[in-house]
């Protein structure tokens, strides 16, 4: 990715009673948690890289739902991420990790652990919240939430 393209990231916050869905990715021998999903492809729909995403990554067919929070991570090399969150419900499919280079895992972890997992960006609380409003309160515009992670690793 070229250091003056901005990325736009999908993600899906999906519950399941007291449970979340949740992949982990290993980079730089460092293991981190994300809501599931990924990048934009040109010609493809917010709602269509979701369905995408959810599937290669978690085995799931999904319904997307509405926004529940958007966040940038800003880069002092340059490099600009956006991200959309989007509540879903599962219509199919069977859980199991996909194969993507840095996934590692797929799984239910409890909501209330999003306030201590090491999650990328780090909106852990803040998706925390919108679980506990039952993913129906305002939409969260957060600004910019890049942090240096320790060891100079930048956070995809």
């Amino acid at each position: 990715m070229g250091a003056r393209e901005v990325r736009i990231r999908v993600a899906v916050c999906i519950l399941d009673g007291d449970r979340i869905l949740l992949v982990q990715h290993l980079k730089n021998g460092r293991r981190y948690w994300l809501l599931p999903g990924g990048g934009v492809e040109v010609g493809e729909t917010l709602a269509e890289t979701a369905l995408r995403e959810l599937r290669e990554e978690t085995g799931y067919d999904i319904v997307v739902g509405r926004l529940l929070l958007v966040c940038e991570s800003l880069e002092p090399r340059g490099r600009h991420l956006v991200n959309l969150v989007f509540a879903g419900e599962i219509r199919g499919g069977s859980l199991r990790a996909g194969l993507d280079g840095r996934l590692v895992d797929a799984a239910w972890e409890p909501v209330d652990g999003l306030a201590t997992l090491e999650m990328y960006p780090p909106i852990g609380a803040e998706v925390l919240r919108c679980c506990r409003e039952g993913l129906a309160g305002e939409v969260r515009v957060l600004g910019n939430v890049w942090r240096d992670q320790a060891g100079g690793g930048a956070a995809h």
